[in-house]
């Protein structure tokens, strides 16, 4: 079956680095649509989840956009900036699971926590694949991998239930300057919670959370944009820093 023409826009957008000009025509109709969207790209440019950004959508319902194996870079790595390109630096919480989370079960902010080997603290770039990002609609975001650009996975804990998911210290520095300092709160108070909820409604065109998988939980920070060649370094107290440079 040839793939939905927005998947090969998308991908053809990811090689090239140069942003398509969404329309109507191109959907999705729908928010499952997006999800087969989102498969279908990941396959076009031959990468594979190695997790999942978590959220919920503007009527509550719990969503994820896939971490692409492409888009991940290790601790202190590179991302290069394509001509012009503008991302959001977000600090977050995430996990590591130890084990799979099937679908067709309902998981509780307990039961996430059983299932992760361990926390750590992120750093995930928000971007988009869009040159008219404003009048795109969610569905299509959402197809975009929820405006996903990269994840780092930075320094943990294992000992998770240790620790605190509210109200340490987190720290944005940018080329050696703080740029936040501030309590750590997450727009949903449990950083977990939308975790929960989308790993208990699954949906069949995406892919099961898998044991080794990495979840990133939203940021933990106020909007900071970046669109040139910067030191970014995320800490939180008592967890740990990430770093990337953008190039």
């Amino acid at each position: 079956m040839p793939s939905h023409p927005l998947a090969t826009a998308l991908s053809a957008a990811r090689l090239t680095r140069l942003p398509h000009v969404w329309t109507q025509a191109d959907g999705p109709n729908d928010q499952m649509q997006a999800y087969r969207i989102q498969a279908e790209t990941a396959a076009l440019v031959g990468s594979r989840p190695i997790g999942w950004k978590t959220g919920f959508d503007p009527k509550g319902a719990p969503i994820a956009g896939p971490l692409l194996a492409c888009d991940m870079r290790e601790n202190g790595g590179i991302y290069y900036l394509a001509p012009g390109e503008e991302v959001i630096v977000e600090v977050e919480f995430a996990i590591r699971l130890a084990r799979d989370l099937p679908r067709g079960q309902t998981f509780s902010v307990a039961d996430i926590l059983a299932a992760t080997g361990e926390i750590l603290v992120a750093i995930e770039l928000v971007g988009t694949r869009y040159a008219n990002f404003d009048h795109v609609p969610f569905a299509a975001r959402l197809a975009d991998n929820l405006n996903h650009a990269a994840f780092v996975p930075g320094e943990g804990r294992r000992d998770v239930s240790a620790v605190p998911r509210k109200g340490q210290t987190l720290r944005l520095i940018v080329d050696g300057a703080c740029v936040a300092e501030h309590a750590a709160v997450h727009g949903d108070d449990e950083p977990l919670k939308a975790v929960a909820a989308f790993a208990s409604q699954q949906p069949d065109t995406s892919e099961e959370l898998r044991a080794g998988q990495f979840i990133t939980t939203g940021s933990l920070n106020k909007i900071f944009r970046l669109s040139r060649a910067a030191q970014i370094v995320a800490e939180i107290e008592g967890l740990g820093r990430a770093r990337l440079d953008l190039a």
